[in-house]
């Protein structure tokens, strides 16, 4: 809402609607800021990302070429994307509970020494082979858990640049990052007929 004292130009002078908005705006804003509710940015975009896909036949999800590998491998298809963000979302589980439980977050070295790409080119099963529909029964399984775990966390800690880094990429981040391969791919799958 905006209110009489914004200043033009400002994030509240001109709310923006994640649901629909293009994505290079969203990007443009601070979505750190403490004006920012947390959560709501995250459902709106959750709610985005489920719009997405809406009405694609089970078969359109394993259709190859997504978005190439920067691994290597065959290209990408929506349920390995999805998948993708569903296995982030289960390993922070893991991550956010032990910052809880002791301060200490992960490092990139955690991960294949910082090399992401071959990491997640490792990770491509079970998704690459999952049915549609038990991959999103995973995502919201996770999702869910997620949420219960990071939301034990103040906001100033999920802000802060340790959390930033490890909370918002598995959750607001990640839909955001794989919307830019999703949104574009999900519309050419309709355009072609692949998808019913």
């Amino acid at each position: 809402m905006t209110t009489p004292d914004a200043e033009p130009g400002s994030d509240e002078a001109h709310p923006l609607d994640l649901r629909t908005a293009p994505l290079a705006s969203i990007r443009s804003r601070d979505l750190r800021g403490s004006d920012r509710d947390l959560w709501a940015d995250e459902d709106a975009v959750w709610d985005r990302m489920h719009t997405t896909w809406s009405g694609l036949d089970a078969a359109a999800w394993h259709v190859p070429g997504s978005a190439p590998s920067d691994a290597g491998g065959p290209a990408w298809s929506l349920g390995e994307h999805v998948g993708h963000i569903a296995d982030w979302q289960e390993l922070a589980i893991g991550y956010t509970r032990r910052a809880i439980e002791t301060g200490a977050w992960p490092s990139d070295t955690d991960y294949d020494d910082g090399n992401f790409d071959t990491f997640n080119e490792g990770r491509r099963e079970p998704w690459a082979s999952m049915p549609r529909d038990a991959i999103l029964a995973r995502l919201d399984a996770a999702r869910h858990r997620l949420l219960e775990v990071a939301q034990r966390l103040s906001a100033e800690t999920i802000r802060s640049d340790d959390g930033w880094d490890w909370v918002y990429p598995a959750l607001h981040g990640h839909y955001l990052d794989h919307l830019a391969v999703i949104e574009p791919w999900t519309a050419e799958l309709r355009r072609t007929g692949v998808a019913h």
